[in-house]
């Protein structure tokens, strides 16, 4: 079986109407992660790959080699997904064979091929099978054995972990990223699941629908969004909306509706007096429980860096490694707080007093997007 070693390219690719061009390019023992909110959308960036939907514009190149207007079967890119199942009335070892012998392969080195790929993906034994006998993990490996036969440089993984028990999942997840490496796949992923991404992506390409937001590794989406819908689709921070009173050294000073200020690093174009979106994450928020009522109240920090904000413990969940608080200010608006079990203080339970508070470099404040208007 010739090996895997290759290098996809896209430039300036539209997949739908009315979305901005993307790029990006994977290597050889990589994986690119196509991480969204809508499957259907992922699903068409993935069908342009390997040719079963035209792009509109742009190019795909794989090795060196525009392959854009070739046809599936000479693409150079294998898809595997829930859409495309196991041929039902073939046997796994049969399944696998298909494809071979589609593309003129003898039928000796079509077996032993077949062999090969059912030997390094755990399938032994159940070459006789077929697929109505599997269970969901074998399946997934028995697709990807048949994506694998034909050794495309590129491979193409549309949701591949979705028909898993939440028990297995992350077992496939490392066995995935492990099988990515030892054989130098090029690899591209789409899933609705973050934590997908973050296993086995090694970058992701964020998309909001079909609108391609950013791509890069994922400190760099975490820290570093590039815009508010990054900051909350995809790293979970809470939104508040405010004006800029000033900006001073990067640093935006923002009046809350309530009066309120907070702080926050200023996203490229924010300008003062104008409206703005304050992004932060829930585990970058610090929390006082005062044990005075009289504590209460707008307070600075000592390092001065933001105000303290009056809120509410709303409710309080633990979910194992930290604690999930949802937090009511006074104008009403709920803040997510994650926090370490230890810095919980017995007896607090909704209904007490809080101070929040957070640094101006564990925010962001964005320009307020006009369609939330």
């Amino acid at each position: 079986m010739p090996p895997f070693s290759s290098r996809l390219v896209v430039r300036n690719l539209v997949t739908t109407a009315d979305t901005a061009p993307f790029s990006f390019g994977v290597g050889a023992g990589e994986c690119l992660a196509l991480l969204g909110n809508r499957g259907a959308d992922l699903s068409a960036v993935a069908d342009v790959l390997v040719g079963q939907r035209p792009l509109l514009d742009g190019n795909v190149m794989v090795g060196g080699i525009d392959v854009s207007g070739r046809p599936p079967l000479t693409r150079m890119c294998g898809l595997w997904g829930a859409r495309d199942p196991l041929f039902a009335h073939l046997t796994v070892f049969h399944n696998l064979l298909f494809p071979l012998r589609v593309r003129g392969i003898a039928r000796a080195e079509a077996a032993d091929r077949a062999r090969q790929v059912m030997a390094l993906l755990g399938l032994e034994g159940l070459g006789h099978v077929r697929p109505a006998a599997l269970d969901a993990e074998q399946v997934l490996r028995a697709g990807l054995a048949r994506v694998m036969v034909c050794a495309p440089p590129v491979i193409v993984l549309d949701d591949p972990f979705a028909p898993l028990p939440a028990d297995r999942r992350g077992m496939m997840r490392n066995f995935l990223g492990r099988l990515i490496r030892a054989r130098d796949l090029c690899v591209v992923m789409a899933t609705c699941d973050r934590d997908d991404a973050l296993v086995v992506g090694d970058r992701i390409a964020f998309f909001d629908g079909a609108e391609h937001l950013q791509t890069g590794a994922a400190a760099d989406l975490f820290d570093r969004p590039a815009c508010d819908r990054v900051a909350t689709g995809f790293a979970g921070a809470n939104a508040l909306t405010g004006r800029v009173s000033y900006i001073e050294e990067d640093v935006a000073v923002i009046r809350l509706p309530d009066g309120l200020t907070v702080q926050a690093m200023a996203a490229p174009g924010l300008a003062e007096d104008s409206l703005c979106t304050v992004c932060v994450r829930p585990d970058r928020i610090a929390t006082l429980f005062p044990a005075r009522p009289g504590a209460m109240g707008s307070l600075a920090t000592d390092d001065g860096e933001s105000a303290m904000l009056p809120a509410v413990l709303v409710d309080m969940r633990h979910m194992g490694t930290y604690i999930r608080m949802r937090m009511r200010l006074s104008n009403g608006d709920e803040l997510l707080v994650r926090r370490p079990p230890l810095q919980i203080v017995c007896g607090v339970e909704p209904g007490r007093p809080a101070l929040l508070a957070w640094q101006a470099g564990q925010a962001i404040a964005f320009p307020f997007r006009h369609e939330m208007r």
